[in-house]
């Protein structure tokens, strides 16, 4: 008898459920419940092993008890939904992935000053709880009725102190953003990139630097704000020195830099190149500086000096300078990857420009990728998939050709297509994470609360579309690079 009831504590530590006669307990976290739109999602790890402990069970609490109905415990599954009811008729959704809870006050909340707020998060055994402070983010994104959200961690709300939290596997750190993906229908476009380029690009520094990455990593979860249901979610680390691995700043000089491409002014599509600056400003020519971040530490120097040779430097000087300012690998591969995703708004807009260290050249890091794989940012779909993109940097490489760049680019494409490009490979990731969404039912619950332009279409057809444009992109692209 005492084995028995060990059994029983283990499995209701390890998967989130206690059992008392006929009703099965969800552990706390681990489930949300939305009044508004009879929805109730539920994270299982392990249903095999929930079904088997608890196949008597006739109801579920969830803070309230929810009877069966037409159903059993045995044939629960991450598939289908499961009609429950407490007076009032509910659809139980059992999902596999991270369940986040959002509390805040959201009438006044805006995407400037973060609001303090209460935040849960439930993965398998991961059960966090904390208070932060969290605002809106994105400029586009903001019309949409589906929010992104900007969260920062902190000890208490009343010192504000940051504090450092791990989500799903993920780095630890008091930074993180939920991005909504409203403007995407299959909600994995920017998924699909980000993992795209963590594959076909190492910061040159590894050695050095073994845990640097090249650019945020991210995970999918689902949200619940206020106890509404808000559905899945892209939650994701930020592009920082510390996700980048860049030297810290020395208390004579400046070591590592870190640049957002923040507004088309010039700077980031490197089109214009003033040489007036001020370093007590975050803001120059379109860039804002991200590292180093204090008031008394902000410089622009090398990177007005940088623009200047681009946008202004003799053809001699360029040939003579550019590969000891910019990294060309990486200038090769964001160039290559910025034209297979055809992402229209990431060469003079989204994106940051970093250095490794003093006197170290700079590179591309991608940043904001859900416009992309043809959808623009504001959601629209054209099917458009010829033309390439450039800017002033990026066309300049081409036309000096300095030390056969052409046939750089032309070798590296090749060794794509074989490889992280191939068609094989882009749909065999694209087809799993859709066939995921479509058969554990989260577009079903994601169009329950969520509807726009993009729901006028069933998910059939956006994947059609979707497998169509990439086809004709690659195939464009192919003819394009093997003219070069």
């Amino acid at each position: 008898m005492k084995q028995l009831f060990k059994l029983f504590f283990l499995f209701s530590m390890c998967f989130g459920t206690s059992f008392f006669a006929q009703e099965l307990v969800a552990k706390k976290g681990s489930f949300g419940v939305d009044t508004k739109n009879k929805i109730i999602v539920w994270h299982v790890a392990n249903l095999e092993v929930l079904k088997s402990v608890n196949k008597n069970a006739t109801a579920i609490r969830f803070n309230k008890k929810f009877n069966l109905k037409e159903t059993t415990i045995k044939s629960f599954s991450y598939t289908n939904n499961i009609p429950v009811s407490n007076g009032n008729n509910y659809k139980l959704y059992i999902t596999k992935l991270p369940l986040v809870h959002l509390k805040v006050n959201t009438s006044k909340m805006g995407n400037v000053f973060k609001l303090p707020f209460n935040f849960s998060f439930f993965n398998d055994k991961n059960y966090i709880e904390s208070t932060g402070g969290v605002r809106y983010r994105g400029n586009l994104s903001l019309s949409f009725p589906k929010k992104s959200f900007d969260l920062e961690f902190w000890k208490d709300s009343i010192t504000r102190e940051k504090k450092d939290v791990k989500l799903a596997g993920l780095r630890s750190d008091d930074d993180w953003i939920l991005d909504g993906l409203f403007n995407e229908p299959l909600r994995l476009r920017s998924y699909v990139a980000t993992n795209l380029w963590h594959k076909i690009h190492k910061p040159y520094y590894l050695k050095k630097e073994p845990k640097a990455k090249s650019t945020f990593r991210a995970k999918f979860v689902e949200v619940f704000k206020n106890n509404t249901y808000y559905g899945i979610y892209q939650l994701s680390e930020s592009v920082d020195r510390k996700q980048l691995k860049l030297k810290k700043k020395d208390k004579t000089e400046i070591r590592g830099e870190l640049f957002k491409a923040n507004s088309y002014k010039g700077g980031p599509d490197f089109t214009k190149s003033p040489e007036n600056y001020d370093n007590q400003t975050i803001f120059w020519n379109g860039w804002v500086t991200r590292y180093p971040s204090d008031i008394n530490e902000f410089s622009w120097k090398n990177l007005v000096e940088f623009s200047k040779l681009v946008v202004q430097g003799s053809e001699e000087d360029f040939i003579k300078n550019i590969e000891s300012k910019f990294q060309i690998s990486n200038a090769i591969d964001y160039y290559l990857f910025v034209n297979l995703l055809k992402t229209t708004d990431n060469l003079g807009k989204n994106y940051y420009l970093g250095k490794y260290d003093k006197n170290e050249p700079y590179f591309f890091i991608p940043w904001d990728l859900d416009g992309s794989f043809g959808v623009v940012v504001d959601g629209a779909t054209k099917l458009e998939t010829e033309g390439v993109l450039q800017n002033g940097l990026l066309k300049r490489l081409l036309e000096t050709n300095l030390n056969g760049y052409k046939e750089k680019v032309k070798k590296r494409w090749t060794e794509l297509r074989l490889k992280e490009f191939s068609n094989e490979a882009l749909f065999s990731k694209i087809n799993e994470i859709y066939n995921s969404f479509t058969e554990e039912k989260i577009y079903e619950r994601e169009h329950l609360v969520w509807t726009n332009k993009l729901n006028e279409t069933t998910n059939e057809n956006h994947y059609k579309y979707f497998e169509k444009w990439l086809t004709e992109r690659l195939n464009y692209l192919d003819n394009h690079f093997n003219k070069l």
